[in-house]
């Protein structure tokens, strides 16, 4: 789906450009285009390594939590596969029950750390918002500056000439502005 959007996109842009760029071509030089990679830009601002090792920290303190509560599970499962041939029917009865809330302990955990509206994406986007609006507030400057029209994201493109990538020049901006 993103690719067939991506390539609508592209080539609606190529039908509309040059019909624009010929209305403003004699007063503006016509729509100059950049191409950026804030993967890339993002990958290498120091502040997302911090905030990237603070998401790891945090999963993985998730994680251990949640294998800690399946080995409980583990446990208690076993043990009751080991007794319930001795067991009452009241005994089994209530022994399932626990089994059955160790379980829904589980997902529930799982669904309040991890999950799509979890605390980890929350603190994912606690920690990446301000680096993204800082990336965009980059590419904006830069953009003007440069006197370029639009700016679109790498991933849409099979290919581009390399002039129209701003992506270092974001970056540079980026690390001498810190």
């Amino acid at each position: 789906m993103k690719y067939l959007i991506s390539t609508t996109l592209i080539a609606a842009s190529a039908l509309i450009t040059p019909s624009y760029a010929q209305k403003a071509g004699a007063a503006s030089g016509g729509i100059r285009i950049g191409i950026v990679d804030s993967q890339k830009i993002v990958s290498q601002l120091p502040e997302a390594k911090e905030a990237q090792d603070k998401l790891q920290e945090a999963g993985k303190k998730y994680r251990d939590t949640l294998e800690t509560i399946q080995k409980d599970y583990l446990q208690a499962l076993e043990s009751y596969d080991k007794q319930k041939g001795m067991m009452s029917a009241e005994a089994k009865a209530k022994e399932e029950e626990r089994l059955k809330a160790i379980q829904e302990r589980f997902l529930r955990y799982r669904e309040e750390k991890l999950g799509n509206q979890g605390e980890l994406a929350q603190l994912q986007e606690e920690l990446l918002a301000p680096i993204r609006k800082r990336v965009q507030a980059a590419i904006k400057e830069i953009a003007k500056s440069e006197k370029i029209s639009a700016v679109m994201e790498t991933p849409a493109f099979v290919y581009f000439d390399e002039e129209l990538d701003i992506t270092f020049r974001v970056l540079d901006k980026l690390k001498r502005n810190k």
